[in-house]
């Protein structure tokens, strides 16, 4: 069975075998009737063999409807406004030689007050709850599904073909031809993408196996708690993916990669999606469990059988969602930082796996001396440098031009007063000691600089201050762990050194004593606690 023929869809009927009366075998509202709008007349022509209208009684000009007693057809009210004819006069006026005493009004109380909203309410808000429940797990369903098929894209599109290239220029001489990439960028570009597919394609197979048998009271919280287990790889991922894009972003600049990509966007089946933007789906699989299963769970009544275990489910889904956060939100940040990198035009360093964007916004230089301010510009505050662009536009695109940089390790920051900066207000003040370029992850040394900026108002210029304090602090600390750790590297290389050299020595002087021992032992004996002066 299909499950998608289980669900419902905006074209298709409900599934529950209790439905809502149909048009035929509903009230309809007595609106002719003055004085007495809201009373209703229940229809019972669909018991009838012949429920047409033509088996009606007829509607007198007075309004009020009456049940014939002569007819041999099962009665039923009229609820056509049909003009008055010259049989249904006839018609009239043979009925009442026999009912000189139409029935009176208030006689239909009873069947007036037979509402099948009062009786019907409750059906009625269980189908529409079991309708809304069926609409969340299709979309569910629905979201899987388009899930595993952009995996299945990175596959076979991207994965695979990169995978046979590997292996086939492996077993190829040196210099015959260039390969794509090597096996370990492809583990670094793509991460742990492998278990996710799996994970994927069994948390599919087993929504479609509880689709085949679904219905009103099913319970699919068991299935849910089934995923639980499995969903820790997208820990490993996400902590992979700053690596991944800044494999990716390194690659692009090589020409036989490059060539590839080119011609793998071309396969029609991406329908215009791309490696990266293909390598950023997973990052957002939590999120939208969390989102689907939460809605699910507030959809369920109390009364479900399923209530108690879908309120579990939201939690833990939840809880899930709330650890991998800060990770999802660093993902976020990797991108937007890729995203800078590739607008920036003659900017000469390029994306850092560690880099991250604190903080961007427009700030003035200021000329101290001449008490003057320069062209506003944008800063890019990342967290080891910061980054002063110009954007312009070309064609339809927005690029931004690259007008320096500040690296910020050993770097100094202060508010400046109002006096200091020329009569300026808002400003900092950073003393940059390093003042370079890092395209070979390098800088050369110079002479320290001083950067004075504007902001616009105060409150930006404390969040300036504070953003740069904390990438200062930062790199100073990362500073001092690095220097500690290659000063203990140091100190064990040297103890390495000398225990080799004692060892070297220490065999030198035994073989000497060997040697020397058996020239004597040639030619006279010697005292047994003689042989070795070390014991």
């Amino acid at each position: 069975m299909n499950p998608d023929n289980n669900l419902v869809t905006s074209s298709n009927t409900v599934l529950s075998p209790r439905r809502k009366p149909s048009s035929s075998t509903t009230h309809t509202r007595q609106s002719d009737i003055p004085n007495n709008s809201h009373q209703r007349v229940v229809s019972i022509s669909s018991v009838s063999s012949r429920g047409s209208s033509a088996f009606a009684s007829p509607r007198y000009p007075s309004g009020i409807t009456t049940l014939t007693s002569l007819s041999s057809d099962p009665p039923s009210t009229c609820i056509s406004r049909s003009s008055s004819t010259s049989v249904n006069y006839a018609y009239q006026h043979h009925h009442q030689q026999y009912d000189t005493n139409p029935i009176s009004e208030d006689q239909f109380d009873i069947i007036n007050n037979l509402d099948y909203d009062d009786v019907d309410d409750g059906l009625i808000d269980q189908e529409l709850g079991h309708r809304n429940r069926e609409d969340i797990v299709h979309q569910l369903y629905a979201s899987e599904r388009a899930y595993i098929e952009s995996l299945n894209l990175l596959l076979n599109v991207f994965l695979n073909p990169l995978r046979k290239d590997a292996k086939q220029s492996s077993f190829k001489l040196l210099g015959m031809k260039k390969m794509i990439c090597t096996e370990r960028e492809i583990r670094w570009l793509f991460g742990n993408i492998d278990e996710i597919i799996q994970t994927q394609r069994d948390i599919l197979a087993s929504l479609e196996e509880r689709l085949q048998i679904w219905g009103p009271t099913q319970i699919i919280s068991d299935v849910f708690h089934s995923w639980f287990s499995s969903l820790g790889v997208y820990h490993a991922y996400l902590d992979n993916y700053d690596v991944a894009v800044t494999t990716y972003e390194r690659l692009t600049r090589y020409q036989p990669f490059k060539k590839f990509i080119d011609s793998a966007h071309k396969d029609p089946s991406l329908r215009g999606a791309t490696l990266l933007s293909l390598l950023q789906i997973p990052a957002g699989c939590i999120n939208r469990y969390a989102q689907l299963i939460s809605k699910l769970a507030d959809m369920t009544t109390p009364m479900h059988p399923d209530h108690m275990g879908l309120g579990s489910c939201k939690q833990m889904v939840l809880n899930l969602a709330e650890e991998l956060k800060p990770k999802v939100d660093d993902a976020d940040n990797v991108d937007q930082v890729l995203m800078i990198h590739q607008a920036l035009v003659g900017a000469p360093f390029g994306v850092k796996a560690q880099r991250r964007l604190m903080l961007q916004g427009q700030l003035s230089r200021v000329v101290v001396n001449s008490r003057s301010t320069g062209e506003e510009r944008t800063y890019f505050l990342f967290s080891d440098l910061l980054a002063i662009v110009r954007p312009k536009q070309e064609g339809k695109r927005t690029v931004l031009q690259y007008k320096g940089h500040l690296n910020l390790e050993r770097a100094r920051v202060r508010a400046l007063g109002q006096e200091e900066a020329g009569g300026q207000e808002h400003c900092i003040e950073i003393v940059s000691s390093f003042h370079g370029v890092d395209t070979l992850n390098s800088t050369y040394m110079g002479a320290p600089t001083v950067h004075v900026l504007r902001a616009n108002n105060r409150e930006e210029q404390e969040e300036w201050l504070k953003q740069l304090e904390l990438v200062i602090g930062k790199l100073d600390r990362a500073a001092a762990k690095a220097r500690h750790a290659a000063a203990a590297r140091r100190m064990a290389h040297g103890r390495a050194g000398m225990d080799s050299s004692m060892r070297r020595s220490g065999s030198s002087s035994k073989s000497s004593s060997i040697s020397s021992g058996s020239s004597t032992g040639a030619t006279s004996s010697i005292p047994e606690n003689s042989i070795s002066p070390r014991r």
